[in-house]
Protein backbone atom coordinates (compact mmCIF):
# COMPACT_ATOMS: atom_id res chain seq x y z
CA UNK A 1 0.00 0.00 0.00
CA UNK A 2 2.76 2.48 0.93
CA UNK A 3 4.79 1.74 -2.18
CA UNK A 4 1.70 2.06 -4.36
CA UNK A 5 0.81 5.46 -2.89
CA UNK A 6 4.14 7.00 -3.91
CA UNK A 7 4.72 5.06 -7.13
CA UNK A 8 4.86 6.87 -10.46
CA UNK A 9 4.92 3.67 -12.50
CA UNK A 10 3.26 4.13 -15.87
CA UNK A 11 3.24 7.93 -15.66
CA UNK A 12 4.90 10.42 -17.92
CA UNK A 13 6.57 13.52 -16.47
CA UNK A 14 8.02 16.63 -18.06
CA UNK A 15 10.50 18.51 -15.86
CA UNK A 16 11.63 21.92 -17.06
CA UNK A 17 14.71 23.65 -15.67
CA UNK A 18 18.38 22.84 -15.39
CA UNK A 19 18.96 23.89 -11.78
CA UNK A 20 19.81 21.56 -8.93
CA UNK A 21 16.23 21.33 -7.65
CA UNK A 22 14.70 20.19 -10.97
CA UNK A 23 17.58 17.73 -11.40
CA UNK A 24 16.94 16.24 -7.94
CA UNK A 25 13.24 15.92 -8.74
CA UNK A 26 13.96 14.23 -12.07
CA UNK A 27 16.20 11.67 -10.38
CA UNK A 28 13.63 10.85 -7.70
CA UNK A 29 10.78 10.60 -10.21
CA UNK A 30 12.82 8.11 -12.25
CA UNK A 31 13.43 6.08 -9.09
CA UNK A 32 9.66 6.14 -8.48
CA UNK A 33 9.07 4.62 -11.92
CA UNK A 34 8.09 7.63 -14.04
CA UNK A 35 9.11 8.09 -17.63
CA UNK A 36 10.89 11.44 -17.33
CA UNK A 37 11.58 14.00 -20.04
CA UNK A 38 13.94 16.61 -18.59
CA UNK A 39 14.25 19.84 -20.56
CA UNK A 40 17.20 21.67 -18.99
CA UNK A 41 17.59 24.64 -21.32
CA UNK A 42 14.06 25.52 -22.31
CA UNK A 43 13.38 28.59 -24.40
CA UNK A 44 9.92 29.48 -23.10
CA UNK A 45 8.61 31.26 -26.16
CA UNK A 46 5.13 30.21 -27.25
CA UNK A 47 6.35 28.35 -30.33
CA UNK A 48 9.09 26.57 -28.38
CA UNK A 49 6.64 25.43 -25.70
CA UNK A 50 4.27 24.07 -28.35
CA UNK A 51 7.14 22.17 -29.98
CA UNK A 52 8.23 20.82 -26.60
CA UNK A 53 4.79 19.33 -25.95
CA UNK A 54 4.22 17.95 -29.45
CA UNK A 55 5.55 14.44 -28.63
CA UNK A 56 4.11 14.46 -25.08
CA UNK A 57 0.44 13.77 -25.67
CA UNK A 58 0.34 11.29 -22.76
CA UNK A 59 1.76 13.75 -20.22
CA UNK A 60 0.68 13.13 -16.61
CA UNK A 61 2.97 15.45 -14.63
CA UNK A 62 4.53 18.85 -15.26
CA UNK A 63 7.23 20.18 -12.96
CA UNK A 64 8.07 23.75 -13.89
CA UNK A 65 11.48 24.59 -12.47
CA UNK A 66 12.48 27.17 -15.07
CA UNK A 67 13.85 30.24 -13.32
CA UNK A 68 15.45 33.59 -13.82
CA UNK A 69 16.42 35.25 -10.57
CA UNK A 70 18.28 38.26 -8.99
CA UNK A 71 18.94 40.19 -6.83
CA UNK A 72 19.92 43.64 -8.10
CA UNK A 73 20.13 47.01 -6.30
CA UNK A 74 17.12 48.99 -7.41
CA UNK A 75 19.26 51.56 -9.18
CA UNK A 76 20.88 48.81 -11.30
CA UNK A 77 17.75 46.86 -12.16
CA UNK A 78 16.96 47.70 -15.77
CA UNK A 79 13.46 47.29 -17.11
CA UNK A 80 14.89 44.91 -19.72
CA UNK A 81 16.05 42.63 -16.93
CA UNK A 82 12.74 43.06 -15.10
CA UNK A 83 10.97 41.91 -18.28
CA UNK A 84 13.31 38.92 -18.73
CA UNK A 85 12.60 37.74 -15.17
CA UNK A 86 8.84 38.05 -15.60
CA UNK A 87 8.94 36.50 -19.08
CA UNK A 88 10.48 33.31 -17.69
CA UNK A 89 8.83 33.10 -14.29
CA UNK A 90 5.27 34.22 -15.10
CA UNK A 91 4.68 34.17 -18.85
CA UNK A 92 6.74 31.00 -19.26
CA UNK A 93 4.93 29.31 -16.38
CA UNK A 94 1.57 30.13 -17.97
CA UNK A 95 2.61 28.78 -21.37
CA UNK A 96 3.93 25.53 -19.85
CA UNK A 97 0.86 25.01 -17.68
CA UNK A 98 -1.57 25.82 -20.48
CA UNK A 99 0.12 23.34 -22.80
CA UNK A 100 0.18 20.69 -20.08
CA UNK A 101 -3.52 21.14 -19.36
CA UNK A 102 -4.29 20.83 -23.07
CA UNK A 103 -2.56 17.44 -23.16
CA UNK A 104 -4.14 16.28 -19.89
CA UNK A 105 -7.65 17.26 -20.97
CA UNK A 106 -7.18 15.37 -24.23
CA UNK A 107 -6.23 12.06 -22.62
CA UNK A 108 -8.78 12.47 -19.81
CA UNK A 109 -6.75 10.94 -16.96
CA UNK A 110 -6.18 14.16 -15.08
CA UNK A 111 -2.68 15.19 -14.08
CA UNK A 112 -0.44 17.24 -11.84
CA UNK A 113 1.03 20.71 -12.27
CA UNK A 114 3.89 21.55 -9.90
CA UNK A 115 5.62 24.93 -9.92
CA UNK A 116 8.92 25.57 -8.16
CA UNK A 117 8.54 28.95 -6.48
CA UNK A 118 10.15 30.79 -3.55
CA UNK A 119 9.22 31.88 -0.03
CA UNK A 120 10.28 35.34 -1.23
CA UNK A 121 6.91 35.58 -2.97
CA UNK A 122 5.25 35.87 0.45
CA UNK A 123 8.06 36.87 2.83
CA UNK A 124 10.89 39.20 1.68
CA UNK A 125 14.16 37.36 2.19
CA UNK A 126 16.80 39.05 0.04
CA UNK A 127 17.56 42.69 -0.58
CA UNK A 128 17.18 43.76 -4.20
CA UNK A 129 14.82 40.91 -5.02
CA UNK A 130 12.18 43.15 -6.60
CA UNK A 131 11.80 41.38 -9.95
CA UNK A 132 12.16 37.80 -8.76
CA UNK A 133 9.86 38.01 -5.73
CA UNK A 134 7.12 39.79 -7.66
CA UNK A 135 7.38 37.32 -10.53
CA UNK A 136 7.04 34.37 -8.16
CA UNK A 137 3.97 35.95 -6.61
CA UNK A 138 2.61 35.77 -10.16
CA UNK A 139 3.64 32.11 -10.40
CA UNK A 140 1.80 31.38 -7.17
CA UNK A 141 -1.32 33.16 -8.42
CA UNK A 142 -1.26 31.08 -11.61
CA UNK A 143 -0.88 27.95 -9.50
CA UNK A 144 -4.07 28.74 -7.60
CA UNK A 145 -5.99 29.80 -10.70
CA UNK A 146 -5.21 26.58 -12.55
CA UNK A 147 -6.14 24.64 -9.41
CA UNK A 148 -9.57 26.26 -9.36
CA UNK A 149 -10.22 25.93 -13.08
CA UNK A 150 -9.25 22.32 -13.64
CA UNK A 151 -9.83 20.42 -10.37
CA UNK A 152 -13.04 18.90 -11.74
CA UNK A 153 -10.97 17.29 -14.49
CA UNK A 154 -8.61 15.74 -11.94
CA UNK A 155 -5.81 18.17 -12.81
CA UNK A 156 -4.24 19.37 -9.57
CA UNK A 157 -1.97 22.40 -9.32
CA UNK A 158 0.44 23.24 -6.48
CA UNK A 159 3.64 25.19 -5.90
CA UNK A 160 6.69 24.45 -3.77
CA UNK A 161 8.16 27.58 -2.21
CA UNK A 162 11.86 26.98 -1.75
CA UNK A 163 13.78 28.64 1.10
CA UNK A 164 17.48 28.59 1.96
CA UNK A 165 18.50 25.88 -0.47
CA UNK A 166 21.49 26.57 -2.72
CA UNK A 167 20.36 25.71 -6.22
CA UNK A 168 20.48 28.07 -9.19
CA UNK A 169 23.28 30.61 -9.67
CA UNK A 170 22.42 34.28 -9.97
CA UNK A 171 22.72 35.63 -13.52
CA UNK A 172 25.73 37.71 -14.47
CA UNK A 173 25.50 41.35 -13.49
CA UNK A 174 23.42 41.02 -10.33
CA UNK A 175 24.72 42.22 -6.98
CA UNK A 176 26.71 39.60 -5.08
CA UNK A 177 26.99 38.51 -2.39
CA UNK A 178 23.27 38.67 -1.59
CA UNK A 179 22.19 40.24 1.68
CA UNK A 180 18.97 40.10 3.63
CA UNK A 181 17.15 38.32 6.47
CA UNK A 182 17.72 34.83 5.11
CA UNK A 183 21.49 35.42 5.18
CA UNK A 184 21.54 36.42 8.87
CA UNK A 185 22.99 34.08 11.47
CA UNK A 186 20.36 32.36 13.59
CA UNK A 187 17.49 32.82 11.13
CA UNK A 188 17.68 29.23 9.84
CA UNK A 189 16.62 26.79 12.58
CA UNK A 190 17.72 23.79 10.49
CA UNK A 191 20.52 25.53 8.61
CA UNK A 192 20.69 25.43 4.84
CA UNK A 193 18.84 22.70 3.01
CA UNK A 194 19.65 20.75 -0.14
CA UNK A 195 17.80 20.18 -3.42
CA UNK A 196 17.13 16.63 -2.23
CA UNK A 197 15.00 18.14 0.56
CA UNK A 198 12.61 19.53 -2.06
CA UNK A 199 12.27 16.47 -4.27
CA UNK A 200 10.23 14.30 -1.82
CA UNK A 201 7.54 16.96 -1.61
CA UNK A 202 7.34 17.03 -5.40
CA UNK A 203 6.91 13.25 -5.33
CA UNK A 204 4.09 13.57 -2.81
CA UNK A 205 2.30 16.11 -4.99
CA UNK A 206 2.81 14.03 -8.14
CA UNK A 207 1.73 10.68 -6.67
CA UNK A 208 -1.53 9.19 -5.45
CA UNK A 209 -0.49 10.18 -1.93
CA UNK A 210 -1.15 13.81 -2.91
CA UNK A 211 -4.52 13.29 -4.55
CA UNK A 212 -6.34 15.65 -2.15
CA UNK A 213 -3.78 18.48 -2.21
CA UNK A 214 -4.71 21.26 -4.61
CA UNK A 215 -4.12 24.99 -4.93
CA UNK A 216 -1.43 25.07 -2.27
CA UNK A 217 1.86 26.96 -2.00
CA UNK A 218 3.95 24.85 0.37
CA UNK A 219 7.17 26.14 1.91
CA UNK A 220 10.34 24.05 2.21
CA UNK A 221 12.42 26.49 4.23
CA UNK A 222 13.73 24.69 7.32
CA UNK A 223 11.57 26.87 9.58
CA UNK A 224 12.87 30.23 8.37
CA UNK A 225 9.48 31.91 8.33
CA UNK A 226 8.77 31.03 11.97
CA UNK A 227 12.18 32.24 13.12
Amino acid sequence: MLKQLFSLEGRSALIVGGGKVPCAIAALFRDAGAQVEHERDADLSESAVEALYAPLSDLDILVNGAVRTGPWPIEKLSMQEWDRVHDVNVRGAFLLMRAAVTAMRAHGRGGRLINISTIGAEHPVLNGNFAYSSSRAGTNALTRQFALEFAKLGILSNAIMVGAIPSDPFPKGCALPPTGPIMEAGRLPLGQGAPEDVAPLALLLASDAGRYINGQTIAVDGGFQIA
